[in-house]
């Protein structure tokens, strides 16, 4: 039986406003009866986002933002799209521990892609170099999505009350891009994470609860980074 979702198309924000709203769906969710959600969403600037535990980096051309979710450092704004998932755990909607969905929602990933003519598949091997920059896409772990030999996807996740906030980032040649639009390589990644969670998306906004909440994190995420 098809689970509904809540489908999210943001237009391009802030980046801290991006990263506000994703935190203010999973805060709300977990308070209250809500359904899952895919939020798909751009930059209104290029920037760079870091995990939650690490420390900001410093030396940048471009404004540093902290993700809700943990992982190291992630560039943004180029060429790729950034989505978010965020359903309760306990809910079933998505395979149960890390592993798990990291590896489910990849795979719609490598579908997506495959469907486009462009070959992909899942990093198996645990033999990875040590991080010696913290940039997630320079250095590959188990479950990312690989092609042309190097890393296309990765994610990042965190839990709260049964909630999990899944951020994820699809970054790709501009060769891509010269053959398929962002609108189609969009499509395509619905569509396949439609079909391996068994998912109706039904087009949605953000609501006015998440909207203030949202309002009021951004204030609290700019005092942060600016300190």
């Amino acid at each position: 039986m098809e689970k509904d979702w809540r489908l999210i198309i943001d237009p391009a924000l802030d980046p801290v406003m991006n990263m506000a709203v994703d935190e203010a769906i999973m805060i709300i969710m977990a308070d209250d009866a809500a359904m899952p959600t895919l939020r798909v969403y751009k930059w209104l600037k290029p920037c760079m986002s870091f995990g939650r535990f690490r420390r900001a980096p410093t030396g940048l051309q471009v404004p540093v933002i902290r993700r809700p979710t943990g992982g190291g450092s992630v560039s943004h704004g180029g060429e790729g799209f950034t989505y978010s998932l965020i359903y309760r755990e306990s809910s079933g909607c998505v395979d149960k521990g890390v592993a798990a969905s990291y590896l489910q929602v990849h795979e719609a990933i490598v579908s997506a892609l495959a469907s486009l003519g462009i070959q992909a598949h899942i990093y198996k091997s645990s033999s990875t170099p040590a991080r010696s920059s913290g940039q997630c896409f320079e250095s590959p772990v188990i479950s990312d999505v690989m092609a042309c030999g190097r890393k296309v996807a990765g994610a990042a996740q965190r839990r709260r009350k049964d909630v999990v906030l899944h951020q994820g980032e699809v970054s790709l040649c501009l060769d891509v891009f010269r053959k398929w639009s962002y609108n189609v390589l969009q499509t395509a990644f619905i569509n396949s994470l439609s079909e391996r969670l068994n998912a109706r998306f039904i087009e949605s906004r953000v609501s006015e609860k998440e909207k203030k909440l949202a309002g009021e994190l951004f204030v609290e995420r700019t005092e942060e980074v600016n300190r």
